[in-house]
């Protein structure tokens, strides 16, 4: 595991520094990477299946290269999230989310939002017309760290005074690693997930090669089932390793090892979306969305 991740702390956004503070100002991600060296020779930096993704603003003395003051949040804010520190002691800094916030340069504090209708991944700025100040933002979204950041294609200026409203809020990034296998029904998987096994969508059924080296080798890797379902983990017989699913930050179910041949069952009693993996093979995972 790599900590905080192969893209680094500080990917690419555009960091600032501010002569009245004296302070660089940094944004950061929390996104860990996963070297694996798995069977079959097969290496690679996935970033590890359900993980949360999160991040936050740094204040950094230059001078000792210590950190003046942090604020972590629920985003990571190292892919294109520019920061503008102004002479009035703000910074402006967009999210994911298509917020974009103004904090004191003190302390990091929340001052003002504005909805901007896309994910904020640009540098904000600002200009002075006829004596007037205006900060201006583009929002178009982004492609990094999360796959669904909203797009659009907006640019907002303000000054104080401005008339113009708040775009429409809309759907933020998932703020875990998703697993975007679309969804198998439990009626479709007869309630029994196969571990070990990539799931063979033009059959709607488990493949019949045992699976050692796939993040998806669990068959459905997406299980959608109703709350009070009671579902089967089974290690087929003709595969040749133990194998197991353990729910990992929600701890809601541990199977153990299952040998080849054992099965464990488990119902699920409350509504959420569960993430396990196979502690065999750690690098496959899945999910149980119970509705």
């Amino acid at each position: 595991m790599i900590f905080p991740g192969a893209g680094g702390g500080a990917d690419w956004s555009f960091p600032s520094f501010s002569h009245r503070t004296g302070l660089v100002y940094v944004g950061y991600g929390l996104i860990n990477s996963a070297y694996s060296n798995t069977h079959g020779g097969r290496v690679n930096t996935a970033r590890p299946l359900g993980e949360y993704f999160a991040g936050g603003l740094a204040a950094v003395d230059p001078r000792t290269n210590t950190v003046a003051w942090r604020q972590e949040g629920d985003w990571s804010l190292a892919h294109g999230n520019g920061i503008l520190s102004t002479a009035g002691g703000l910074l402006f800094q967009g999210r994911p989310d298509g917020v974009l916030t103004a904090l004191d340069d003190r302390d990091g504090t929340e001052l003002w939002t504005w909805q901007c209708g896309a994910g904020v991944n640009t540098s904000p700025l600002t200009y002075e017309i006829d004596g007037e100040q205006y900060v201006a933002v583009l929002a178009g979204g982004n492609g990094l760290p999360y796959p669904d950041i909203p797009k659009g294609d907006h640019l907002w200026a303000f000054k104080l005074g401005g008339r113009v409203g708040e775009a429409v809020a809309p759907v933020p990034p998932s703020r875990r690693n998703q697993i975007r296998a679309a969804a198998v029904t439990g009626d479709t998987a007869r309630n029994t997930i196969t571990l070990g096994r990539i799931w063979d969508g033009a059959r709607n059924a488990p493949g019949t090669t045992e699976n050692l080296v796939a993040q998806n080798a669990m068959s459905p890797q997406h299980l959608s089932i109703a709350k009070g379902t009671t579902v089967t983990f089974v290690n087929p017989a003709d595969n040749r390793s133990a194998h197991g699913a353990v729910s990992f930050f929600e701890a809601e179910f541990d199977t153990g090892l299952l040998m080849p041949g054992q099965s464990f069952t488990y119902t699920f009693d409350t509504p959420g979306e569960y993430f396990y993996n196979d502690p065999v093979a750690p690098q496959n995972t899945g999910k149980v969305v119970v509705k």
